[in-house]
C-alpha cells in the first residue's frame, strides 16, 4: 500500500527513522545475547524503553537472552500466558507482573 500525500523528503526521513529503529533493536538483541546488558537495565532506561523496547515483540526479547532460542522462549511465554505476537508495551497488568517476576526485573 503506497502512502499518498507524503513529499519525497518526508518519505525519506521516515525511512531513515525506521532504519535507525531496526538497527537499534538489533543492537539491543545482540547485547542481550552476548550478556553485555540485562533485562533489568533495559527496563530501567525510560527513554530507551519508550523509543525502542516497548515496540518489540516479547518473543524477540526472550529469545535474545543467553541460552534461549525461539522454541524455549515460546514455551516460557506459553507458561506466562503471553501471546508470542504481543509487544512489550502491550502487555496487560498481570502479564507484566508475571513477566517481571519470572525474569527478576525490578519495577522502576
Amino acid at each position: 500500500m503506497a502512502l499518498t500525500g507524503l513529499s519525497e523528503e518526508a518519505r525519506k526521513k521516515g525511512l531513515e527513522k525506521a532504519h535507525l529503529v531496526r538497527k537499534t533493536r538489533s543492537g539491543i538483541k545482540d547485547q542481550l545475547k552476548k550478556g553485555k546488558t540485562s533485562l533489568n537495565a533495559l527496563f530501567k532506561d525510560r527513554k530507551l524503553y519508550e523509543e525502542y523496547i516497548a515496540g518489540m515483540k516479547v518473543l524477540q526479547i526472550v529469545s535474545a537472552l543467553p541460552g534461549n532460542g525461539r522454541l524455549h522462549a515460546a514455551k516460557i511465554l506459553e507458561e506466562l500466558k503471553i501471546s508470542p505476537h504481543k509487544k512489550i508495551g502491550g502487555l496487560g497488568k498481570n502479564q507484566k507482573v508475571n513477566f517481571f517476576k519470572y525474569f527478576n526485573i525490578s519495577e522502576s
